[in-house]
């Protein structure tokens, strides 16, 4: 079987978020529980890869060149392989035209006028690629979020036979653009329907990649359910419902082995859910690291997360005032809108034994702050699968999350009496609201000073928890060879 994985993002090269790790992990995953699967995941090569790469060493190898020519358009790419290709490679989309600039997506300014063109680039030049770094035609087509959505359906708009599997990692973002942008981008008017890729009078990449996929999957079966709501589904239910074949969740997993406070060389001491003394370690060197007092009686829960509504740091924000009251000190790293960063800053300012702040995105730090806090806060208004919550388990960070998406599938809450016995992983919250949060934080700052054995359950509970890939892996090579087969 030969896959091609098209995504905007892959972890260590380019990283705004959850997808990238996921970009990094899922394809050599499914190829080590498959035999004989060969594997590609093509991404652009954006201004940031490159200098990712001098740092590391690391050189771009098979560089094949071609021209793509679309609409009024004419663009010339090489595509080449990070080191040398094998069953499973990462290859990089190099049209300097488009993706050398700072940013991803936009600047300081705002998004890329011109992302309609750089992400169609993206997905013609990976379909072009395909037959050649994979050795053959591909078999799967499998795109990720709205970049990648042109991927699944310039293939069947091209008549190839690939089974097609889009992804959605977050159903908020559409990928819209003026309907202008059809001929422009050499797609027949056809597509341009109801049915297909027209969202309110604009052409919606998602949409268009969701239309002309076999398969529709999301990072965990909660958020597969909530989509096809109206207060889920983006304006996006009611085609969910009738014109996709099939919506599944599969939960994300993370790369246990990059993720092991057990060996993780940005950690002060090494602990395990077998032996955690150097957790104690690491706890009182993120509070001097912070400048929040050392205190083996308060817990020491972290945040890091996006600073947007979603992710519901403004929740904590609310809180902060009452944290000496909850008897909790909180840190927070992350970075998003000015006003929110802002509104932190002056918080941790007011409240300094209480409250660190810390606004960037610092992957050494948050391995840290994962392995030095007793809770993990992750308040989100809606979250598809979420990877946080299963970083924090893994270094022994409780978590306490709203109970949405794939944070209600993964942190599992039966109850205090449960939890004291090591039958659950976290604390839940069904009120996505200050008061939930309170409520749900009181109730683990209650249990880490009253019942420390209890508590030392629910932390060993998390660190046992079976996060790998492997039956994640499994679930979508089903899914491959169900469509497969159907086809």
């Amino acid at each position: 079987m030969r896959v091609l994985h098209v995504t905007s993002e892959v972890a260590p090269w380019a990283q705004t978020g959850g997808l990238a790790d996921v970009a990094a992990a899922l394809p050599p995953a499914c190829a080590a529980v498959t035999p004989g699967m060969r594997t590609a995941t093509i991404a652009p090569l954006y201004r940031v890869t490159r200098a990712r790469l001098a740092q590391s060493g690391a050189e771009l190898a098979s560089p094949l060149a071609f021209s793509l020519a679309f609409g009024p358009h004419r663009y010339e790419v090489t595509v080449a392989a990070i080191g040398a290709p094998g069953t499973h490679a990462v290859w990089m989309v190099d049209c300097p035209v488009l993706y050398d600039r700072d940013g991803l997506y936009g600047d300081a300014h705002g998004d890329f006028g011109d992302n309609h063109l750089r992400f169609a680039v993206l997905c013609r030049a990976a379909l072009a690629a395909a037959p050649a770094i994979l050795g053959g035609p591909p078999d799967v087509v499998h795109a990720h979020d709205w970049q990648g959505g042109l991927a699944t359906a310039l293939a069947r708009l091209e008549g190839m036979t690939a089974a097609t599997v889009l992804t959605v990692h977050n159903l908020a973002y559409r990928g819209l653009f003026p309907k202008a942008a059809v001929p422009e981008l050499g797609l027949p008017w056809s597509v341009f329907d109801l049915h297909h890729a027209e969202f309110w009078d604009q052409l919606s990449f998602l949409k268009a990649g969701m239309a002309y996929a076999d398969v529709v999957t999301t990072v965990s079966p909660t958020y597969a359910r909530e989509i096809l709501t109206p207060e889920r589904g983006e304006g996006l239910d009611g085609f969910l419902s009738h014109d996709v074949a099939r919506v599944a969740g599969i939960v994300n997993g993370i790369d246990t082995a990059a993720w092991d406070p057990a060996t993780d060389p940005a950690l002060p001491a090494r602990f395990s859910a077998s032996s955690l003394a150097g957790k104690a370690a690491c706890r009182a060197a993120l509070s001097r690291e912070l400048g929040l007092p050392v205190d083996d009686d308060t817990p020491l829960a972290v945040a890091i997360a996006r600073l947007t509504p979603q992710k519901g740091l403004d929740l904590v924000a609310e809180l902060a005032p009452r944290l000496a009251e909850l008897g909790v000190r909180l840190a927070i790293l992350g970075t998003g809108e000015r006003a929110l960063e802002d509104r932190l800053r002056g918080l941790a300012g007011d409240h300094p034994r209480h409250l660190a702040v810390r606004i960037g995105f610092d992957v050494a730090l948050s391995r840290r702050m994962y392995a030095g806090a007793d809770l993990f806060v992750m308040p989100s208004r809606f979250e598809p699968c979420g990877l946080g919550q299963l970083y924090a388990m893994r270094y022994g960070a409780v978590p306490v999350v709203a109970a949405v998406g794939g944070l209600r599938d993964t942190v599992h809450d039966p109850g205090d009496d449960e939890l004291a016995a090591g039958a659950g992983t976290g604390f839940a919250f069904e009120h996505v609201d200050a008061p939930g949060l309170a409520w749900a934080l009181g109730r683990a700052a209650r249990m880490f000073r009253e019942r420390p054995a209890a508590f030392a359950a629910v932390r060993r509970a998390g660190m046992r928890r079976d996060s790998s890939w492997d039956a994640s892996a499994r679930d979508y090579v089903q899914i491959y060879r169900a469509v497969l087969r159907g086809r």
